[in-house]
């Protein structure tokens, strides 16, 4: 099981847990994080990870229904070769550590044998005991408190909190008992009858201790082996326990697995991609509120979908093309500033209506780029992301929009003359364009401001908020009420309402 690290795991309150372990000479391993596994099974990016992580979580719910031991499961990024049964404040604790899991992840009934192990520690009361008889209690680490600074879509800090009911207790011992050989043959026992009860193979508990000897034998470093002593005894009894329990030779014949196998993997991989796109469709989510049904009543008949098409037909046709239109639709000059005026108020009293329009203009597009209008419009309906290659190179677009910025030109006959040069009409532009400022403002938000700041011309690192501000909001972006997205740089504030002379 890879170690989740902060662009791997995203956090949320009440699930982070931080301790650092401090060795018998006292020196601290700082880098040391534990997560309550079912926070990295659903929380995790890493697809290997996440499948691991529920997995693992499987093999825990299994056991615990089948010994009635009710723990709590954390992961630990210690390197180490070692899991243990423990407390915080009186809850019971499993602890495992991603080095166990690197060493045994190839084999799922070993990882099972150890996990009904520490559950055989818990259900007999072996730490009560040892901490009664003050036989060999070490603290081997403190509970420093909440994680600050947990990273959400790479930027975003927040604040978790330690592990559940201990959430307040910042400070209590975490406690690690050496058990005697009695108690741990004790444990193998009730472990060994739990795995064959939830149906996994028993022999997962032989091969854990020849791998732990084997490890012991090529002197890798493991706490393991002071914590649970491997021995030949501890083999032999597991042999004899599993006779005289005579599972099923099915079970028996069961051939290693993996902890998580390519079906987990893939499964994972696909819940991945799904709370990416919620997340995402969330952030873009302007939550402007409902329409009015009366903001939809036709204006001279023309209701206000048809209108924004009508719009968007009017660009398209440009100046010459631009009486046909209007007389096609049986429209004039002075029916269209009527609709104007009427669509344009209604959109000032309901902000939720200008992306309604912006919907049904991008839907509308026509022409070579016709698709990529109606992926803008997708992408506004549905908050996701947009789903086809470029229109065009974004070269193009910077050069273009370099040409119109240039001191002492007239900006518009700079772009026509640079729209000539790309093979491009100023109808094609405009679709191209806004479908380059929709990529850059989804890359925003996930944490990506490199486009953003290219497209609107403020890339240094250096500029000011409320420049940065500005020319967002002069290229359209409108992210939702405070939502940040890079250093210093805030787009926020509800979108203005769309009128025909913003496209």
């Amino acid at each position: 099981m890879p170690h989740p690290t902060p662009e791997a795991c995203v956090f949320r309150p009440t699930i982070a847990l931080a301790l650092a372990l401090l060795t018998g000479a006292g020196t601290v391993r700082a880098e040391t994080h534990y997560y309550l596994v079912d926070a990295v099974a659903t929380q995790a990016s890493d697809a290997d990870l996440r499948a691991q992580a529920t997995e693992l979580e499987k093999i825990h719910a299994d056991l615990e229904r089948v010994s009635g031991v009710q723990a709590r499961l954390v992961y630990s990024t210690d390197p180490d070769i070692n899991a243990l049964a423990t407390e915080i404040d009186g809850e019971k604790i499993i602890l495992v550590q991603a080095g166990l899991l690197a060493a045994m992840g190839n084999d799922r009934d070993a990882v099972a044998a150890t996990l009904g192990h520490e559950m055989g520690h818990h259900k007999a009361d072996h730490l009560g005991a040892g901490r009664r008889k003050e036989q060999g209690a070490r603290v081997v680490g403190t509970i420093l408190g909440a994680i600050i600074g947990a990273k959400l879509g790479g930027r975003h800090a927040g604040a978790g909190a330690v592990l559940g009911g201990a959430a307040g207790n910042v400070g209590g011992n975490l406690v690690a008992l050496k058990f005697n050989r009695n108690q741990e043959m004790e444990a193998d026992r009730l472990g060994l009858g739990w795995m064959i009860a939830a149906g996994y193979n028993p022999q997962g508990m032989l091969r854990l201790q020849q791998r732990l000897g084997e490890l012991e034998a090529g002197h890798a470093p493991a706490t393991m082996f002071r914590t649970h002593p491997p021995s030949a005894k501890r083999y032999q009894a597991a042999q004899e326990l599993i006779a005289k329990l005579a599972p099923p030779a099915e079970l028996l014949a069961r051939p290693l697995a993996p902890i998580a196998d390519s079906a987990a993997i893939a499964a994972a991989t696909e819940q991945i991609r799904h709370d990416g796109e919620t997340a995402l469709a969330e952030a873009l989510d302007p939550k402007l509120g409902d329409i009015p049904a009366a903001a939809l009543a036709p204006i001279s008949a023309i209701g206000f979908d048809d209108y924004a098409a009508l719009q968007n037909e009017l660009v398209y046709a440009g100046d010459a093309g631009r009486a046909h239109a209007l007389a096609h639709h049986k429209l004039d000059a002075a029916k269209l500033a009527e609709l104007d005026r009427g669509y344009t108020a209604r959109m000032q009293q309901a902000p939720a209506l200008s992306e309604r329009y912006s919907i049904a203009f991008f839907r509308a597009t026509q022409g070579r780029f016709a698709a990529h209008g109606r992926d803008l419009a997708d992408s506004f309906a549905h908050h996701q992301a947009l789903r086809l290659d470029p229109p065009f190179p974004l070269e193009q677009l910077l050069a273009i929009n370099a040409a119109t910025t240039q001191p002492h030109v007239d900006a518009g006959q700079a772009q026509a003359e640079a729209l000539k040069t790309a093979g491009m009409t100023s109808y094609e532009f405009l679709i191209g364009q806004n479908w380059w400022m929709r990529k850059a403002t989804i890359a925003a938000l996930t944490g990506d401001t490199a486009l953003l700041a290219r497209i609107s011309g403020s890339g240094e690192e250096d500029a000011a908020d409320d420049d940065e501000e500005d020319a967002a909001e002069d290229s359209g972006v409108h992210v939702g009420e405070g939502v940040h997205v890079g250093e210093g740089v805030r787009i926020g504030g509800h979108k203005e309402p769309a009128t025909p002379s913003q496209h």
